[in-house]
């Protein structure tokens, strides 16, 4: 057999494997298969205005790469600098979700979410620090976990902030 089809077959297994582990921890996590947030009209409108902002964004990053591309910089045209910019929008929207408080929905447990973000975090962390030879790899698992502990970042200073305004008002 071929190196390149022994690759494929384990890249596939390693899909199906974690695909099979997420349902499970969901299962085990959720208690049923499917679970929907319920949001009110405010955090549907305010979910509206973080999809605006992501997609402009994306616009900026993606004119940027443009113009970058028109002064022939290589880095414009990697398939990473375009990732980095999915990953730029996704930032942009979980920031504004948080800001505008329609982050979650009305039966939805924050604490579990947190648990859940920052272990995926520390997951990508840790293959990021491990996976020396391939360097975009690496470099991809090193951006994912960056932005989900931007977006624990985010929540951590949201639930300050709405703590300290609790007690203001008390």
């Amino acid at each position: 057999m071929n190196v390149n089809l022994y690759h494929a077959l384990g890249f596939a297994a390693g899909i199906a494997v974690t695909l099979l582990v997420f349902l499970l921890i969901r299962r085990i996590w959720l208690g049923k298969w499917r679970v929907r947030s319920e949001y009110d009209e405010r955090q549907k409108a305010a979910q509206g205005v973080a999809f605006r902002n992501a997609f402009g964004t994306m616009v900026v990053y993606l004119l940027l790469g443009w113009v970058l591309n028109l002064f022939d910089v290589e880095i414009s045209t990697s398939p990473l600098f375009l990732f980095a910019g999915a990953l730029l929008g996704i930032l942009v929207y979980a920031v504004s979700c948080i800001v505008l408080d329609a982050y979650m929905g009305l039966n939805d447990n924050p604490r579990r979410w947190v648990i859940v973000t920052a272990v995926i975090a520390a997951v990508n962390l840790v293959c990021a620090l491990c996976n020396t030879q391939n360097t975009s790899a690496r470099t991809a698992n090193l951006l994912c976990g960056l932005l989900l502990v931007a977006v624990l970042i985010a929540f951590g200073v949201r639930a300050l902030l709405r703590r300290d305004r609790e007690e203001d008002e008390v």
